[in-house]
């Protein structure tokens, strides 16, 4: 069996953040925004994390996200754009005059940084999405027309 290996960590913020609830808030909302897009491991609850994700994060994952919370897929988007998200939170934070960490946890901010992810997502799955393959086109021969 493979060790599990951390996305991020609440402890890995706690000093810049001040609070584990500002530590973990960004993790949390990456993971309920995982849940509701199916990128989340099976027993992520979508319905109970939307409900307060910062205190699911801290008590369901030990305010730690792991590979294990989230499945093959969601695992590949982190690797490739959870950088680029935690970015995506700081230039937020610096537009509206406060750091990363002290973002309210409010309707607009939901909605924006789910669509910071799903542009994220659609962008990173435009490249890496299995292609389709096309059907071979088919060798019947048309059949005759009779004649009237």
């Amino acid at each position: 069996m493979l060790a599990a290996v951390s996305i991020d960590r609440g402890d890995s913020h706690i000093e810049s953040a001040g609070t584990w609830n500002r530590a973990c808030r960004h993790i949390a909302v990456f993971l309920w925004w995982a849940a509701e897009r199916g990128l989340a491991a099976k027993r992520i609850d979508a319905k109970k994390i939307a409900k307060d994700p910062i205190k699911y994060f801290m008590s369901e994952c030990d305010a730690k996200l792991w590979d294990e919370d989230l499945n093959d897929d969601g695992n590949a988007f982190a690797a490739a754009r959870y950088d680029t998200y935690l970015r995506q939170i700081d230039q937020r934070g610096t537009a509206l005059g406060f750091d990363g960490y002290r973002f309210k946890l409010d309707a607009k901010t939901n909605s924006y940084f789910f669509g910071v992810l799903d542009g994220l997502h659609a962008e990173w799955h435009e490249v890496h999405a299995p292609k389709k393959k096309k059907k071979p086109a088919s060798r019947a021969k048309p059949k005759k027309k009779k004649k009237a």
